[in-house]
């Protein structure tokens, strides 16, 4: 078994970073892809790979980081092995103390973590060294640990968000009804208890003038909180504004720079706002799309130090075309490489638009070059 392992990156993106980027929520796929890749560059492992239940009492390699992915990824966990006694009996100081894991014929090192998958059962996080690498120490063990939780927290994040989301609104529905109907109709019931104490009194007979003026303002003031909680329901049934591209390209950038270990660049066209609302909205997911899988393979492959990421709509005879470019200063594309599947999607989602991409060559690094026409307005 040969590989290359990946040196142990002295810039590691910081726990903190990476959990912000869990936080600021985007696909979780992609959020997995992230953590998986930090646990294989942070550790100088050959491999990592997350282990989730299929079903209960059944395991498997879900996602691989690294040349073993054809080997592992799909493969059961056997209950009759270390793994999976300690996976069915939910033993964490078993799981923890496996120190090798099987890949094809070969014995690797291995370094477990725990993965609650809360009703689901556990998984795990596992990187992997040639038996003949280091042996992993108490740092790579903690280190291990926190990216566990961090996969935790993006399998569990939509949930939380859902919750949260719904927690604000909650909140939001009792202030309204609070410093609006409610006081209201506590200022009615005020007024009519006065109405109802001097009808009571043998000392004063109130005018019928003042019986009237007091009936109407307590059916105004009725009247008022019906509206404020009409107003309070239509608002409940508007869809929330979606973010838009502008907001989108700001958040993957945002993403990046955990898996990057530093900010990437990003020009925008004068006037954000004209673009946002020029692009249709398939095409504005494609460009979001396209940036971001741009900066996920500068992340994985590139080893760079600066990215630079440009979209520009501008018109080109009678056409109007909308340009990505994203850029990068690292050591360029393998040209061993046969299988591109970045590439692949970025051609797809282009030519769905008669448009094309591009991936040139630059001294150092290389630029991903994405364009697309717009339809006729």
């Amino acid at each position: 078994m040969t590989s290359t392992i990946p040196p142990a990156r002295a810039d590691r993106p910081r726990i903190q970073d990476l959990a912000g980027a869990v936080l600021a929520g985007s696909e979780t796929e992609d959020l997995l892809d992230l953590l998986l890749h930090s646990a294989r560059t942070d550790l100088a492992a050959r491999s990592a790979a997350l282990v989730m239940p299929l079903e209960p009492g059944t395991w498997a390699v879900e996602m691989v980081e690294g040349p073993d992915a054809a080997m592992l990824l799909g493969q059961e966990i056997p209950s009759d092995s270390v793994a999976g006694r300690g996976l069915h009996h939910a033993d964490a100081d078993a799981l923890e103390a496996i120190g090798t894991f099987e890949v094809g014929p070969e014995h690797c090192r291995a370094l477990v973590a725990v993965v609650d998958a809360a009703e689901h059962g556990s998984g795990l996080l596992v990187v992997l060294r040639q038996e003949d690498s280091p042996a992993f120490t108490e740092a790579d063990r903690e280190r291990l640990d926190s990216l566990a939780g961090l996969v935790v927290l993006t399998l569990r994040a939509p949930t939380l968000r859902s919750s949260s989301e719904i927690d604000d609104e909650r909140g939001r529905i009792a202030r309204d009804l609070h410093d609006l109907a409610i006081q209201e109709l506590f200022a009615v019931g005020m007024e009519l208890e006065a109405l109802v104490e001097s009808l009571g009194s043998p000392d004063v007979t109130p005018s019928k003038a003042r019986i009237r003026s007091s009936v109407a303002t307590s059916v105004q003031g009725v009247e008022n909180a019906v509206a404020q909680i009409r107003q309070i329901v239509q608002s409940l049934r508007r869809e929330r504004a979606e973010a838009t591209l502008t907001e989108q390209l700001r958040h993957e950038v945002g993403l990046a720079t955990a898996g990057l270990g530093f900010v990437p660049s990003m020009r925008l066209p004068p006037r954000p706002s004209e673009m946002d609302a020029e692009l249709p909205d398939e095409i504005a997911e494609d460009v979001v799309a396209v940036v971001r899988e741009c900066l996920a393979n500068a992340a994985r492959h590139a080893h760079a130090t600066a990215v630079a990421v440009s979209v520009s709509v501008f018109s080109e005879g009678v056409d109007r075309v909308v340009q990505v470019n994203v850029s990068d200063n690292g050591r360029g594309i393998d040209p061993s490489v046969r299988r591109r599947s970045g590439l692949a999607n970025m051609s797809s989602r282009a030519r769905r638009h008669s448009g094309w991409v591009d991936a040139i060559n630059l001294e150092p690094g290389t630029m991903i070059s994405w364009r697309v026409t717009l339809p006729p307005s």
